[in-house]
């Protein structure tokens, strides 16, 4: 994998290289096959939808058909293996080709990023159609991410999709398809990229080797994986298998110093947090025994299942508490212990 960039971008995950950018590919080999032969077909559909997990590979795919598309050259045992050096693929990776289009967030009037694209954003899709072919081959579109479209944004993307000039692609990506207009599933041709195992998970890792917990909490997606491990997941599970050790015997605030770092608290929270309701929901109902391995060091893991249910189900509801109220993440690390405490007094208490 390539060096990870300084800087983030609204699609891209923290710690990973951008995905115009990322040129190898694991897994996804059948998706990719058939998208190749579809577009090299007579017939090329003009939208395609990919869909799968977050971080499990879908705009990465999309770049490598887009580089191959507007003529890079093919190189690779792969359908869409380029050269890093290729010109074009060059140009893909510095967002400077003519004929390559990415709606995705933009910044708003208040200097900061949007939380969902807005219709401006998805009308360049219909400006970009409407001129010729910079370099008089294909021109392509890639939307990340459909789940991000608001209403109106939705509904001006239809237009382009509804009425699309000749030569002309729309790959749209897509983490959870049931959300997405009706209208538009229906104008794309689907594109499912599945989660993959565990060697390839770790195929894709530096150095090859993958933390337990890191596999566990990628569920697949080897982008969450990548970001999981930049964030040194490892060491932060260790912090928080310790703090849930301190809750167990009474420290209700022992998630407290898990604040106290210099680091984006609100990523933070989410891994703290995805560790905790993973620690809750093993316990709960360990499902094999890696799940065992994994609580084995706590301090008291017998409580009852319905105990560590009912603290996965707060914890959930402290997420939502933190993303509907704003609730400040110092705060809200610290409350993980409170709740955690309370849910499993709450049940003892009752038995």
């Amino acid at each position: 994998m390539a060096k990870a960039e300084k800087e983030i971008e609204p699609d891209q995950e923290p710690g990973t290289t951008h995905p115009r950018k990322t040129y190898a590919m694991v897994g996804h080999l059948a998706p990719e096959q058939e998208l190749m032969q579809a577009l090299t077909g007579p017939r090329p559909h003009h939208a395609w939808m990919l869909t799968g997990p977050k971080g499990v590979g879908k705009a990465t795919l999309a770049y490598r058909a887009a580089r191959v598309l507007l003529g890079a050259r093919q190189n690779g045992l792969r359908p869409f293996d380029t050269d890093e050096d290729d010109p074009i693929a060059t140009r893909i990776a510095a967002g400077s080709h003519p004929d390559l289009l990415v709606v995705r967030r933009s910044i708003g009037k208040n200097n900061k990023l949007r939380q969902e694209i807005v219709v401006d954003d998805a009308r360049a899709l219909a400006a970009f159609f409407a001129m010729q072919p910079a370099e008089g081959g294909w021109r392509v579109a890639v939307i990340d991410c459909v789940d991000e479209l608001n209403r109106n944004a939705a509904n001006a993307l239809l237009k382009s999709l509804e009425e699309p000039p000749a030569r002309a692609l729309v790959l749209l990506i897509c983490h959870a398809p049931g959300g997405a207009l009706v209208t538009i599933r229906s104008r794309c041709r689907r594109l499912a990229l599945g989660r993959l195992g565990d060697a390839e998970m770790t195929q894709c890792l530096s150095g090859g080797q993958a933390h337990p917990v890191v596999l566990r909490l990628a569920g697949g997606a080897p982008g969450r994986a990548i970001a999981l491990q930049a964030g040194k997941a490892d060491e932060v599970w260790d912090d928080v298998c310790q703090a849930l050790s301190g809750v167990l015997k009474g420290q209700a605030l022992a998630f407290g110093p898990l604040a106290r770092v210099r680091a984006p608290l609100v990523e933070r929270f989410e891994l703290i947090l995805a560790m905790s309701q993973h620690l809750a929901r093993i316990a709960a109902a360990p499902e094999n025994e890696g799940d065992r391995t994994l609580i084995a060091g706590l301090s008291d893991a017998s409580r009852s299942a319905a105990a560590w249910a009912q603290a996965w189900s707060e914890l959930g509801r402290l997420r939502e508490q933190v993303h509907g109220l704003g609730l400040n993440s110092v705060h809200a690390i610290t409350r993980i212990g409170i709740v955690l405490d309370s849910a499993l007094r709450q049940n003892q208490s009752a038995a």
